[in-house]
């Protein structure tokens, strides 16, 4: 494929490289996302006569003939052609990942594979040069602004100064500040601390420079290939992070002491991490997924990665309580819920432990009427988004817990109390049922009939759908999307949480809430069947502008009926993705009615990079959300996987040429700037969606988890993987349609 901008990153370790083929430069540094350093890498082949042809992450050297760019999901692979030289270099830069596996996954370090081929065949019709000598010399550095670098035997020392970034500092790459953006963190800790980083020759005949690693090679003999391996490590000590005024530092401290420990350990297991990256890899590049929506899926996952923090607890017994987040990319947010929402699909296909983390951490943030009265007196828009200060009853879930290196608080500037509240009863339910860990309800008793508490509080009018606490999390959409009364998006969802509620109630002994929970639903569902149009549900069901605001001005909407109430949503089946994976949809709900209601959106909101929040509105589109719509419809019956054509030309057009900056993945288009986004890691619920893998709710003493593939082929099951023993599962499903699942050794 095209050079492109990308990136790459480690589970929780913040060490991250965002590459940037087109304006030559790399964004380096530990602390990764926007509090890394803008410099070079120095990666290519000096001739014997001390030209240099280099990849395009430096100003420095020619370039070579020809360079081709490919990521998988652990790894970025690119091949540069040299005429003159009569070579092909073959660089992976490899990003260690195995799920459930903290030491493989969290080891603040990429393994570098260089390979130098002898090259005969035609080049675009150009052979190479007869005189071509056929030797050289690989080279190797990294080079930052502020940065010493000390030569060792076999290493280079990279020593600099970071500062992480606070929510205050909001200025970075393409980042514009925004008064009305993230704030309070009440941070009581330093901010700075330095780096100790290595780059460090691990096997061929590698030799240590002043600044750069070298390794010759001679093909002339008649060897086809030569390879060299070595390494980055990225180490900062510092206890940065800040949780409620306690400093953390980063959770690889305490597997490494330091950045040479971390240098010896994968020098050690530098086969194991290469083979189990591989197998990661082989787990969705041997299946049925097309090319395009591979490639989303990488990026998508990487993207992820640069986002995570896990940080250690180690003033308070370590392991017990780490914790784990992942910022909202350019928004900087930790952990917020309605992003959680889709990119729990990683964690629902991969690693269950991180969700319940973070289940943990939310449980802290849930305010009750005296608790959200000090946070809105410390910073508040609520009264313009729909959420005035009244008594309520239970809680309300903050939208996240801070942003940057500090978790003391939301951060954003209001409330989403109906969205988050659900989203965190449908993932509670959905994760407790899917993984078998219904003893997670106990543990969440009391946030869980908080929340319910306070959803069945907000619907005012008997009708079942909310009313109040209704701003939602699609922030850039028209008034009938953002705020209009009885918007069927959040009504759905808040039926679906209200369900799901129920179910966690029954299971609790939670009789009179169940009850309620129940009769709540039941007028919700009534209500929302009423709203139907034929072909499809509205995006509200009352278009009375009278009395809402403009959420950025305070004014009142110039109008008297919203404009695109009736139109089609994206988002109308948004909130039953959960219950469609544990087979648990609320009775009343018409499937064919459902399934009708995505198509026809399909239909009239596509754009040239996936559909628009809705057909009256064709400038905006959030790649993570169709993604989940696709999701749906899969269980539905419905095939969208073609769609990842559109998904993939949002990406290959963000980190093209014709980008602004390196904005690897990268949710919206042009119209926002959600980019290095975490939220493409709903990615991992396609598969799954297309085997229609199901753990069915109703079979909790005999856990049988079901396929019935939509498409013929052969689709990954990372959820019923086991990762520990190397066997990994996959939906085989033949043209008759007879399927099953089968087992492969990793």
């Amino acid at each position: 494929m095209t050079l492109a901008c990308t990136c790459i990153g480690r589970l929780g370790s913040r060490y991250s490289l965002l590459l940037d083929p087109i304006r030559r430069r790399v964004h380096y540094g530990a602390l990764g996302l926007w509090c890394q350093h803008e410099g070079e890498l120095l990666i290519g082949l000096r001739h014997h006569d001390g030209t240099l042809e280099t990849l395009p992450f430096c100003a420095a050297g020619d370039d070579f003939f020809s360079v081709e760019q490919f990521q998988s999901m652990t790894a970025l692979r690119f091949v540069a052609y040299s005429v003159k030289l009569g070579v092909r270099l073959e660089l992976r830069i490899v990003a260690p990942f195995w799920p459930r596996d903290e030491r493989v996954s969290l080891v603040p370090a990429y393994l570098l594979e260089f390979t130098v081929h002898r090259s005969e065949a035609l080049v675009r019709w150009n052979a190479p040069d007869p005189a071509a000598p056929l030797r050289g010399t690989v080279v190797f550095a990294a080079r930052m602004p502020a940065t010493t670098v000390e030569a060792g035997t076999d290493r280079l020392k990279l020593r600099y100064q970071v500062r992480a970034r606070d929510v205050f500092e909001t200025e970075g790459p393409g980042i514009v500040p925004d008064p009305a953006g993230p704030r309070d963190s009440r941070r009581v800790n330093p901010l700075g601390g330095s780096a100790d980083d290595r780059l460090v020759a691990l096997e061929g005949t590698w030799r240590v420079e002043t600044d750069r690693l070298e390794a010759d090679f001679d093909l002339r003999d008649g060897s086809e290939a030569t390879a060299f391996s070595a390494a980055m490590v990225g180490y900062c000590g510092d206890a940065l992070f800040e949780r409620f005024g306690r400093a953390m530092p980063l959770k690889y401290t305490a597997f490494w002491k330091d950045a040479d420990a971390v240098t010896a350990w994968v020098g050690e297991h530098r086969r194991m991490l290469l083979d189990r990256s591989e197998a990661f890899d082989h787990c969705f590049a041997d299946s049925s997924m097309p090319a395009a929506a591979c490639d989303l899926g990488a990026l998508a996952f990487q993207s992820y990665l640069i986002n995570t923090l896990w940080a250690e607890d180690a003033a308070h017994g370590g392991d017990g309580n780490d914790w784990f987040s992942v910022w909202e990319g350019t928004c900087f947010f930790n952990s917020t819920v309605d992003v959680t929402h889709n990119e729990a699909m990683f964690y629902f296909a991969c690693w269950p432990e991180l969700l319940e983390r973070i289940f943990e951490q939310w449980s802290h943030h849930a305010n009750d009427v005296a608790a959200e009265r000090k946070r809105r007196d410390r910073v508040s828009d609520d009264d313009r988004h729909g959420n005035p200060l009244v008594d309520f009853p239970g809680a309300i879930l903050e939208h996240d817990m801070g942003a940057g290196w500090s978790a003391n608080g939301q951060s954003y500037h209001h409330a989403m109390p109906v969205e988050e509240n659900s989203n965190f009863l449908l993932m509670l339910y959905a994760h407790g049922v899917w993984w078998d860990r219904r003893h997670l309800f106990q543990r969440h008793a009391v946030t869980a009939a908080a929340l319910a508490d306070y959803l069945l509080w907000a619907d005012s009018t008997g009708n079942g759908f909310p009313d109040r606490g209704t701003a939602n999390t699609i922030d850039d959409a028209t008034p009938a999307v953002q705020y209009g009364r009885d918007n069927v998006y959040l009504g759905v969802k808040r039926l679906a949480a209200l369900h799901a509620a129920r179910r966690i109630f029954e299971h609790l002994g939670d009789r009179e809430r169940a009850r309620r929970c129940e009769i709540e639903v039941r007028r919700a569902v009534a209500t929302f069947n009423a709203g139907w149009l034929g072909d499809h549900y509205p995006v509200v069901l009352d278009d009375s502008a009278t009395g809402l605001v403009d959420n950025l001005t305070g004014e009142p909407l110039p109008y008297d009926r919203l404009p695109g109430a009736d139109a089609y949503s994206l988002y109308t089946s948004n909130g039953l993705l959960y219950l469609l994976m544990v087979d648990d949809l609320p009775p009343g709900l018409d499937r064919n009615r459902l399934r009708d209601d995505v198509q026809s959106a399909l239909r009239e909101c596509t754009t040239p990079y996936g559909s628009s929040h809705s057909s009256a509105d064709r400038e905006r589109v959030w790649i993570s959300m169709n993604l989940w719509r696709d999701c749906i419809a899969a269980y539905l019956g419905e095939d969208h996987l073609d769609q990842c054509e559109q998904y993939w030309r949002q990406q290959a057009f963000a980190n093209g040429p014709g980008g602004d900056k390196a904005n690897a993945f990268t949710e919206t288009s042009m119209t926002n700037n959600l980019v290095c986004y975490p939220r493409g890691a709903a990615w991992f619920g396609l598969s799954m969606a297309l085997a229609q893998l199901t753990v069915p709710a109703t079979q909790p003493d005999d856990l049988k988890p079901s396929i019935d593939p939509i498409r013929p082929g052969c689709w990954p099951l990372p959820a019923l993987n086991d990762w520990p023993a190397g066997i990994t599962k996959s939906a085989v499903c033949g043209r008759e349609g007879a399927s099953g699942i089968v087992d492969r050794n990793a």
